[in-house]
C-alpha cells in the first residue's frame, strides 16, 4: 500500500479569515484519512493557532518579521516596499526551508497570496514540488497592479501546480493549468432538515470588512429597502483585517449620514455564524467587484437561507445550475439592484422560502467536503510522485482522435480531455495546425503516416478510403486509450484497454443519406461511399467490439451505439466553456443588425441551413449564418437580401453575433448541438429541431422551443410564434451550467478510473 503523503500547509496569517476557516474543515477531513499525513505552519500566532490545536492537528509557528507579515497588498505593490521585503524576507525563507527538509515533507501546500511568494524560494531550497492553493482573483479589479503582473508572471513558473477555489479564479491565471477545488462544507455546517422561517425579518452580510465585501453598498441599499419594509433589521457581521479599520469607520459614518441607527447594526466579528446565518430571513453577498468564490453564499445555502448575491466571479458557480433558482443575482456594484433584489425577497417570503429550500438541497449533494478533499489529495500525490509504487506504477494514459484538421465541437472535447489527464499523447491520423485550435501547438501529438500528404490534412474527406489502413497502423503503447471517435479513434490499436468517447458512430456508414444530404447514388461521393460501406462496416464493428467500454455524447448517440454495435453506453455530455465577458466587435457585414436570428454550424447537406434560409425568405426577421462548408458559396448565393452568410468570424465577432440575437436557430439531427449551449451562456434561446443531441441541450419553454420537421414551413412557423416572446436570460445561463468543464472533467476521470480498477 502507498504511504501516506507528507505536506505542510503554509499561512501568513493567524486570524481567523474566510481562507483560514476553510483550513480548518480541510484539516478535520483530512484527520479521518489515512493517506495524508498534514501540518500547518503559520508565519504569525493568533486564534488559528488554538482554533488547530484544540481539534488535535499538528501546527507550529515560524515567526515572520511583523513589517513584513502585516504589509497589505496596496504597500506590497509599491517598489520601495517590495524591496525592502524581499530583503528582509530572506532570512525567514532560509528558516521555513531547513524546516521543512527538517519534517521531511514530501510537498509544500501554500493557501495565502504572502505563503505563495514566500513559498517558492523556500520550497526551491528545500527542493520539495509546491503547490498554491489560490483563493484570491489575480486581476486588476481586485488586486493592485503591480501585485497582479507579479503572482501571473511567478506562477508560470513558482509552483509545480495550481489549486484555485473556483473556474473564475482560475480564469484569472491565463497561461497555468488550474485544477478548481471549491471550498467544502462540512456536515455540521449543513443543516439537517428545512429550516423553520425566521420570526422577524433579519438582512445580514456575513464576512470580513472591507472594501471587496460590499459592506458600505449594503448599507446604501438598506436606505431604499426600509422605506418599504421599515420594521426589517440589517446586520453586519465581520470585523477589519488587513489594515481596513478605516473603511470600518466609513461604514459607520455613512450609516449616521442615512439615519439607520437604528436599523443597521455592525455586529464585529462571531464565533458563531452559523447562529447568525439561522436568524436571517436573507443573507446578503454585496461585494461590489468579482468574488473568488463566496464561501458565505455557500454556507447561507447550508443552513437554507435564501441568498442574495452579485452576479459576478465565483457566486454564479454556487447559485446557479441547479434545477430550481437558488437565489438573486445583482450585477456587481449596484445598489438600486440590489436594494430591489432584498425588496423582492422580502415582499414575497413564500418565494424566498422556497429558493432558500432548493439552495439546501443544493448544498447537500453538491457543496460537500469529501470530494474537493478528494481533489486537492489527488494533486498532492501527483506532484509528490505517489500516485503509484514500483509494484503498481501510475497508468498510461493517452488520448485518440479521428484527424485534427478542424476547429469543431469534438476537438473542444479532446481539449476537454487533455483537461482531465494533462501532460499525455494525443494520437491521430491528420493534423493540420492551421486548421484546428491553437492550443493543440502545446500537445504532443502523434500522428500516421498518411499525414505527410498536404492536401489530406487540408481535405480529410479525401483521406477516407486511406484511414482504415492509417488507424489500423497507429499502435499506442499506453494502459487505457481514451479515444475521441466519430468512425476512426476507437480502431487505434493499443497494449491496455480502451475507453471510447463517441461523438456518433459513422454518419457516412450508418446515415450515408443524411451525411450527404440526399440518396448516395445521385453522387460520385455517395457511389464511393456505397462501394466501401460493407468492408468498413466489418471494420468499424470489429473495432467497436474490442474496446472496452463505451460512452455516448448523448441519450440519442446512446441509442445509436447500440443500434449499431449492440453496446450499452453511459451518457456523458461534452463540457461547455465560453467566455461571454470577452469583448465584442461589430460582424462588417450587418455591423448595424440587433435583434437578429443566427445559425452557427458547418456548411454541410444535413445541417438543413438551406431550410433555415428558405424559412425566412420574405420575413421582416434578419438571419445572420455563420460558418464554413463545401455549401458557403451555394447558400450564398441563394440568400435573400435579410439574410448574411459569413465565414471566419474572430472570437471577439462570435460574441457580438451571439450577444445581439435574438435566438438561435438549428435544425440538423445533430449527436450532441453544442451551438444552444452557447447561445443560453449568453442568455440567449434556441429554436430548434426536436430531434437528436438537440432534445439534451435545450429545455422546452425555458431556454428554447421546438419545430418537428427540417423544412421551411416549420422552422418558419416556429420563428414567428416566438418572435414576441420574452425568455428568462437568467433561467437560461443556469441550464447551461450543468454542462460545465469541471462535471465532465470529474467523470471522465471517474469513467477511466472504473475501467482500470477492474482490470487489475
Amino acid at each position: 500500500m502507498d504511504r501516506p503523503v507528507r505536506v505542510a500547509i503554509l499561512d501568513h496569517t493567524a486570524q481567523l479569515g474566510g481562507v483560514e476557516l476553510a483550513l480548518v474543515r480541510l484539516m478535520d477531513t483530512l484527520a479521518e484519512r489515512d493517506d495524508v499525513d498534514a501540518r500547518v505552519i503559520l508565519f504569525a500566532d493568533g486564534p488559528l493557532v488554538g482554533r488547530l490545536r484544540e481539534r488535535g492537528h499538528a501546527v507550529e509557528v515560524l515567526p515572520l518579521d511583523e513589517g513584513i507579515g502585516t504589509t497589505t497588498r496596496e504597500q506590497a505593490a509599491g517598489l520601495r516596499t517590495a524591496a525592502r521585503s524581499a530583503v528582509g524576507a530572506a532570512p525567514f525563507v532560509r528558516r521555513l526551508a531547513r524546516r521543512l527538509r527538517e519534517l521531511d515533507v514530501d510537498v509544500v501546500h501554500t493557501t495565502t497570496l504572502k505563503a505563495d511568494v514566500l513559498g517558492v524560494p523556500a520550497a526551491r531550497l528545500a527542493r520539495r514540488p509546491l503547490v498554491w492553493h489560490v483563493h484570491d482573483r489575480i486581476a486588476p479589479d481586485y488586486l493592485p497592479g503591480p501585485l497582479v503582473r507579479l503572482m501571473r508572471h511567478v506562477a508560470t513558473w513558482g509552483p509545480q501546480r495550481v489549486v484555485a477555489n473556483s473556474r473564475a479564479t482560475g480564469a484569472t491565471l491565463p497561461g497555468v493549468e488550474v485544477t478548481v477545488a471549491h471550498p467544502g462544507l462540512v456536515p455540521a455546517q449543513i443543516r439537517p432538515e428545512p429550516r423553520p422561517r425566521p420570526a422577524d425579518p433579519v438582512v445580514g452580510l456575513l464576512g470580513r470588512i472591507s472594501p471587496t465585501k460590499g459592506q458600505l453598498e449594503l448599507v446604501r441599499a438598506a436606505a431604499q429597502v426600509v422605506r418599504r419594509h421599515p420594521e426589517v433589521t440589517f446586520r453586519i457581521i465581520g470585523s477589519p483585517m488587513f489594515g481596513h479599520e478605516k473603511y470600518e469607520g466609513e461604514i459607520r459614518r455613512e450609516i449616521e449620514r442615512l439615519g439607520l441607527g437604528g436599523r443597521v447594526e455592525l455586529v464585529g466579528f462571531t464565533d458563531d455564524p452559523v447562529a447568525e446565518l439561522d436568524a436571517m430571513t436573507v443573507a446578503v453577498h454585496a461585494s461590489p467587484v468579482p468574488e473568488p468564490y463566496g464561501q458565505v453564499v455557500a454556507e447561507a445555502m447550508a443552513r437554507g437561507v435564501p441568498v442574495v448575491g452579485t452576479d459576478a466571479g465565483g457566486v454564479p458557480e454556487i447559485v446557479t445550475g441547479g434545477p430550481a433558482p437558488v437565489g438573486w443575482l445583482v450585477p456587481p456594484g449596484d445598489v438600486d439592484a440590489l436594494a430591489a433584489a432584498i425588496t423582492s425577497a422580502l415582499d414575497d417570503p413564500d418565494e424566498a422560502e422556497r429558493r432558500g429550500a432548493s439552495g439546501w438541497k443544493r448544498a447537500r449533494t453538491d457543496l460537500g467536503i469529501g470530494p474537493i478533499t478528494d481533489t486537492i489529495v489527488g494533486v498532492w500525490r501527483e506532484v509528490a510522485g505517489l500516485l503509484g509504487t514500483s509494484t503498481h506504477p501510475r497508468p498510461r494514459v493517452a488520448i485518440a482522435h479521428d484527424y485534427l484538421t478542424q476547429r469543431g465541437g469534438a476537438e473542444r472535447v479532446v481539449l476537454a480531455m487533455l483537461e482531465a489527464f494533462p501532460d499525455t499523447t494525443v494520437h491521430t491520423t491528420l493534423y493540420d495546425p492551421e486548421g484546428t485550435f491553437p492550443e493543440f501547438r502545446d500537445v504532443d501529438i502523434r500522428v500516421s503516416p498518411l499525414n505527410r500528404v498536404g492536401p489530406l490534412r487540408r481535405h480529410h474527406r479525401a483521406a477516407l478510403p486511406f484511414l482504415p489502413f492509417a488507424s489500423s497502423a497507429l499502435r499506442i503503447d499506453a494502459d487505457l486509450v481514451i479515444a475521441s471517435s466519430s468512425g476512426w479513434a476507437h480502431g487505434f490499436p493499443t497494449t491496455g484497454q480502451t475507453l471510447v468517447y463517441c461523438h456518433a458512430p459513422a454518419r457516412w456508414l450508418y446515415q450515408s443519406e443524411r451525411y450527404l444530404g440526399g440518396d448516395p447514388r445521385r453522387s460520385p461521393t455517395g457511389l464511393a461511399l456505397l462501394a466501401l460501406r460493407t468492408p468498413l462496416r466489418r471494420w468499424d464493428r470489429r473495432a467497436a467490439a474490442r474496446s472496452d467500454a463505451y460512452l455516448a455524447n448523448s441519450h440519442v448517440v446512446a441509442e445509436r451505439i447500440h443500434d449499431a454495435y449492440g453496446i450499452d453506453a453511459e451518457v456523458l455530455a461534452p463540457p461547455f466553456a465560453v467566455d461571454t465577458t470577452g469583448p465584442e466587435e461589430p460582424v462588417p457585414e450587418v455591423a448595424d443588425w440587433r435583434d437578429h436570428h443566427l445559425v452557427v454550424s458547418r456548411l454541410l447537406p444535413y445541417k438543413n441551413v438551406d431550410r433555415i434560409i428558405e424559412a425566412f425568405r420574405d420575413l421582416p426577421e434578419r438571419l445572420l449564418v455563420v460558418g464554413a462548408g463545401p455549401m458557403l458559396e451555394q447558400l450564398r448565393a441563394a440568400a435573400p437580401d435579410n439574410v448574411a452568410v459569413v465565414t471566419d468570424l474572430t472570437d471577439a465577432q462570435m460574441r457580438w453575433a451571439y450577444a445581439h440575437c435574438r435566438a438561435l436557430v438549428a435544425a440538423s439531427h445533430e449527436d450532441f448541438g453544442l451551438t444552444p449551449l452557447e447561445a443560453g451562456a449568453f442568455g440567449k434561446p434556441t429554436l430548434a429541431l426536436r430531434a437528436g443531441g438537440y432534445l439534451d441541450t435545450v429545455r422546452e419553454g425555458v431556454t428554447g422551443a421546438f419545430f418537428e420537421a427540417p423544412t421551411a414551413g416549420a422552422i418558419r412557423a416556429t420563428v414567428v410564434a416566438n418572435c414576441t416572446r420574452d425568455w428568462d436570460p437568467q433561467a437560461i445561463r443556469s441550464h447551461v451550467d450543468n454542462f460545465s468543464l469541471d462535471r465532465f472533467v470529474e467523470r471522465l476521470r471517474d469513467a477511466a478510473q472504473r475501467l482500470l480498477t477492474e482490470t487489475t
